[in-house]
């Protein structure tokens, strides 16, 4: 797996809009490798993250057209990379269903998924991290409930976001 951590990482930062460095900073991204490479079956990864590179490898419009050709239009692909945006900004990740593994991509389930008895097409939290490291709260400028605490009063402290609180005046 770590010959596709670094395809991983740029591939992640292209569909979640997120820098390779804010992605390694949640500390989440062999778990993460592990899991998808888990599920997707023993030899799917290796067309999986070969695609990847040679799209990651093109620059400005043509990398554009062939994400939306290689990913966005594809039926093998897609479902994956849907689960893996839904994996970074929500922190679950939704195994494949049955109809893609038989299918689409014309291989049985693996049969250690990522969760003992996890049937496919079914969504979890793989770790309590994936929780707290969600990107959607991030992307909201706030914290997840529970984790990553403001403090005593922070409750009552007008969001930032950037340089900008929510009311819009200069922070």
């Amino acid at each position: 797996m770590d010959k596709y951590r670094s395809i991983f990482l740029d591939l992640s930062s292209e569909l979640t809009g997120y820098s390779v460095v804010d992605l390694e900073g949640t500390g989440l991204v062999d778990q993460y490798l592990k899991l998808v490479c888990t599920d997707i079956g023993k030899d799917f990864p290796e067309i999986f993250f070969n695609t990847a590179e040679k799209v990651l490898k093109l620059k400005g419009e043509a990398r554009s057209t062939a994400m939306q050709v290689e990913f966005g239009a594809s039926i093998l692909f897609w479902p994956v990379c849907v689960s893996l945006v839904v994996l970074w900004y929500q922190g679950q990740w939704t195994r494949m269903t049955d109809d893609w593994y038989k299918t689409i991509a014309g291989i049985e389930p693996p049969p250690s998924s990522p969760v003992a008895d996890m049937p496919t097409g079914k969504t979890f939290v793989p770790s309590a991290a994936a929780y707290t490291e969600q990107l959607s709260y991030r992307a909201a400028g706030a914290h997840p409930p529970g984790a990553h605490p403001t403090g005593f009063g922070g409750w009552g402290l007008v969001p930032v976001f950037g340089d900008f609180t929510t009311d819009n005046k200069k922070s």
